[in-house]
């Protein structure tokens, strides 16, 4: 394969800590392997991201180079990417229903109300499609995608990340030590925090010693997190709910995430759910609402709840941390299922990608 074929990963924002953000650096890794030259381009670049990165008006198509537009809410350069002259690859994440940052966030309603709008308008001008899971496949065959040109590839978590040795060190002591439920995710309504937090509730009615991590980012939607402040604080639990805000240290993450009892994710929409995934290979299972694609991503290694169901859903979770030999064949199934989303699975399914779709006979198709 050519060493001056140049790959083109283009998207809306590179953060640190963002589920995209980190597939796009592991994908820039990958192709470099491959013997690739690999450039990331974003609308927005945070300055702490760790690669890097030009703005998504430095990107010119050459028709010599491959573009891998990252679909996942609206942008002008959407329109730039479907247009472009490059072997063009939408790789799509899915779009946040609008609907759920109404009233919160206006702009980022707006924006994914226009990604949404885009989505059918675009239909047939990249030379073809990813994925991450069949819930989003579907999505797209909806809109009228062909199906021949929709392929499947796993979202990963980092393997040096999460399969490290056991943490040690007084954090991981008191982590050890404390009883909790946890749960990953910016706190928003997409996440449906307000729901998880009345389930929570419920079982900390029965299990007063019970606590919840919430580790997440709580700079959207101001008027949601007064919400959530005031829930907390009228059901007493101020000293039982910890919000720790973003946390992008993988080492502290992993020392949370592997001490957890159980992941509980209840979302309104989900695209895929890495933390479903980032636990699973931690050994600690998933409770989940069956929000598509959440019992696709947990398999096994979930246990499902309708969270509408408060006091159902409370007695289940309050079974399962009261029975812990019910946790044993869910762990055993989360460590086996979680090689599937490694980077090792990404590379061998990305190869053959690659050479089936991409660079059949070894040159470019376009």
């Amino acid at each position: 394969m050519s060493a001056r074929l140049t790959v083109n990963l283009l998207t809306a924002a590179l953060v640190p800590g963002d589920a995209i953000g980190h597939y796009i650096l592991t994908l820039r890794r990958l192709l470099g392997g491959m013997g690739l030259r690999v450039r990331l381009y974003a609308d927005s670049i945070h300055p702490d991201f760790p690669a890097p990165a030009q703005p998504s008006t430095w990107y010119l198509p050459t028709g010599q180079s491959v573009l891998w537009y990252h679909y996942s809410i609206g942008s002008p350069t959407i329109e730039m990417a479907a247009a472009s002259h490059d072997f063009t690859i939408m790789d799509y994440h899915g779009v946040s229903p609008p609907a759920l940052f109404a009233g919160y966030e206006p702009e980022l309603a707006r924006l994914c109300q226009q990604g949404v709008d885009l989505l059918p308008q675009v239909r047939g001008r990249f030379a073809t499609h990813i994925v991450h899971s069949e819930f989003a496949r579907q999505e797209l065959i909806q809109q009228g995608y062909s199906t021949a040109d929709i392929h499947t590839l796993p979202l990963v978590v980092d393997a040096h990340q999460w399969h490290s040795s056991a943490a040690t060190g007084a954090l991981a002591d008191w982590l050890k030590q404390v009883e909790y439920l946890l749960f990953v995710g910016r706190i928003v309504p997409q996440k449906d925090i307000l729901q998880l937090l009345k389930i929570f509730a419920a079982v900390h009615a029965h299990r007063p010693h019970l606590r919840l991590v919430l580790v997440g980012s709580r700079a959207q939607a101001g008027g949601y997190q007064q919400e959530i402040e005031a829930f907390v604080a009228a059901h007493g639990l101020q000293t039982a709910v910890l919000f720790t805000g973003q946390i992008n240290n993988p080492h502290l993450l992993r020392q949370i995430m592997a001490n957890a009892r159980y992941l509980l994710a209840v979302s309104e929409w989900e695209s895929f759910c890495v933390p479903v995934v980032e636990a699973m290979a931690c050994g600690v299972p998933a409770i989940i609402h069956p929000t598509p694609p959440l019992p696709e991503v947990a398999g096994e290694a979930g246990v499902l709840i309708d969270k509408w169901d408060v006091p159902t859903a409370a007695h289940t979770i309050l079974n399962l941390l009261a029975d812990p030999t019910r946790r044993l064949p869910l762990q055993t199934a989360a460590l086996g299922r979680a090689p599937r989303f490694s980077d090792r699975a990404l590379g061998q399914q990305l190869a053959t990608f690659w050479a089936t779709h991409v660079t059949p006979n070894g040159r470019l198709a376009i």
